[in-house]
């Protein structure tokens, strides 16, 4: 039986889309471009929705894999080598690298991420082939995005697309069920449906740009205004210390002016209230060794007494009976009378920074490590009950790096914290864009869990983030300061926080079948 001839107006479609097909390359490249833009310090947010649009088209167009393949991968690099290009200076200034070595680790690091962009676009070639493959197109995007949070080492979530709706709570909000995933998912969903119904319209193409355009509108329409007490009061110190006093010599004698000076900072900015205050400092370049020297200890214990404050600070710890052989980097907090309460482990280590995987193959890598030896990763998460102003609170306190770790900044709250503490040390980035990334990916990580977040930087971004996202006061960078601002304790507790990543993990098994099936059913026609 002769089959039917396609629509004069589907060839039409085919033909205006034959440039785009030739190419491909440059169209998926310019999708890593697009995406670069959607983030800071650029900042044009808008972008992000039809960033990937390019690719996509060359996904759905391009019939060779590999040429799919190798479009993906120079997006990837794109992506990777304009969102992470300061690695590279970390790596040179304070690596101990040469520049030809840091040159080379920064290569190595876009080749090796930018593969997830290559499968991506390599599987959607194949699912674009079935009559409703498209529909999974945007579910093998949030599961690379998964893959991402977890392999190579430790993963490297940083920057994932959904965290371009930060600034818009009422598609944000999404996250509270679904995490950031389900933010990625809104931003390729769309985009897909578009380049679906256009390449190849039907009932299939036209329910899905439905049912994702009442997705949106939904999300818009359902949200309301949050509104927050505000009945607490956290005092958040910037240090501003050189992030060269990493590498000289720490003692009372050589950086006394430096400690006198940001005692006297921290006293005239909080005082003596009545109540308990909430007082974080940050992690700073230089180790403060709280359980090992003869002054870190008094100094921090002096400093809560005389601001009747809960004290939180990042110091240096070492794990019991190693003699002093495997530090940790740790926060500790101490009630009002300078006593003890909790010390908290960092768990999720910096690849390369504080630790080096696979040391007996990398062994040029040993000089991004601060200290002799690796850190230990703890192994507990900590939530610690304090003393708040006419009640008592729950915190959990995470460090620098471990803000971008979803699932395990979910489990603090799961495990009953009411407010969350983030200190960092961003001068290893300088002025570039990192700290600003850094930055909205803390931000997505209180609107996942309905919390507070408080953040206590060395350099900058030191701010106090809403349940919503929202930045409610945040210090200027590169200045020694206390940020004043209220906050509240929560209760609640989302449905992402009580059950983690199902979206994503569901999108996993989604994806994979779908591509088992367009595989299948490519050879099949064969």
């Amino acid at each position: 039986m002769a089959s039917r001839a396609k629509p004069a107006s589907t060839k039409i479609r085919a033909a205006s889309l034959e440039p785009l097909v030739r190419l491909s390359l440059l169209a998926t490249a310019s999708s890593g471009l697009l995406l670069v833009l959607a983030f800071p310090k650029f900042n044009l947010l808008p972008l992000a929705g039809v960033a990937l649009l390019p690719m996509l088209v060359a996904t759905a167009k391009e019939p060779s894999a590999w040429r799919r393949f190798a479009g993906g991968y120079l997006g990837g690099l794109m992506f990777f080598g304009g969102t992470c290009y300061w690695m590279y200076n970390v790596q040179r200034d304070y690596g101990d690298l040469s520049v030809p070595a840091a040159a080379g680790t920064f290569a190595l690091f876009c080749f090796l991420f930018a593969l997830y962009w290559a499968i991506f676009a390599w599987f959607a070639g194949y699912l674009w082939n079935l009559s409703w493959g498209p529909a999974a197109v945007p579910l093998l995007w949030v599961a690379l995005e998964y893959a991402r949070t977890y392999f190579p080492f430790t993963g490297f979530p940083w920057l994932l697309t959904g965290y371009a709706l930060t600034d818009y709570f009422p598609l944000a909000r999404l996250a509270r069920w679904t995490g950031v995933y389900g933010l990625s998912y809104l931003l390729l969903a769309l985009p897909v449906a578009c380049v679906w119904l256009f390449i190849r319209p039907g009932r299939l193409a036209t329910a899905h740009l439905i049912a994702v355009v009442a997705l949106l509108v939904a999300l818009a329409a359902t949200a309301q205004q949050e509104t927050y007490r505000e009945d607490q009061r956290a005092y958040l110190v910037q240090t501003d210390i050189p992030q060269n006093a990493a590498f000289e010599r720490w003692d009372t004698t050589t950086q006394a002016p430096l400690l006198k000076r940001l005692r006297e900072l921290t006293l005239q900015a909080v005082g003596r209230p009545e109540s308990p205050a909430l007082v974080i400092w940050p992690e700073v370049p230089v180790p403060f060794y709280y359980h090992d020297d003869s002054f870190t200890r008094p100094y921090a214990e002096d400093l809560a007494r005389r601001t009747n404050s809960n004290l939180i600070m990042g110091i240096v710890a070492y794990a019991p009976g190693s003699h002093q052989t495997q530090p940790l980097n740790s926060l500790v907090l101490l009630d009002p009378s300078g006593k003890l309460l909790a010390q908290y482990d960092k768990i999720h280590l910096v690849p390369f920074g504080e630790y080096v995987p696979m040391r007996r193959w990398l062994t040029l890598a040993e000089k991004l490590t601060a200290e002799v030896g690796d850190f230990l990763p703890g192994s507990r998460l900590v939530v610690s009950n304090f003393p708040a102003d006419h009640e008592r609170g729950k915190l959990s306190g995470f460090i620098c790096y471990e803000a971008i770790f979803p699932d395990l900044v979910r489990r603090f709250v799961r495990d009953g914290a009411e407010v969350l503490v983030n200190i960092s040390n961003d001068g290893w980035y300088g002025s570039s864009a990192a700290r600003y990334q850094h930055l909205i990916m803390a931000r997505m990580r209180a609107i996942e869990n309905a919390r507070y977040l408080l953040r206590s930087t060395n350099t900058g971004m030191t701010a106090v983030i809403r349940p919503n996202g929202q930045v409610s006061a945040q210090l200027a960078p590169d200045q020694a300061a206390v940020l004043s601002a209220p906050w509240a304790l929560e209760q609640r507790q989302t449905y992402y926080t009580l059950h983690g990543d199902v979206f994503a993990m569901a999108a996993c098994g989604l994806a994979a079948l779908a591509c088992i099936a367009a595989r299948l059913g490519g050879r099949s026609k064969r």
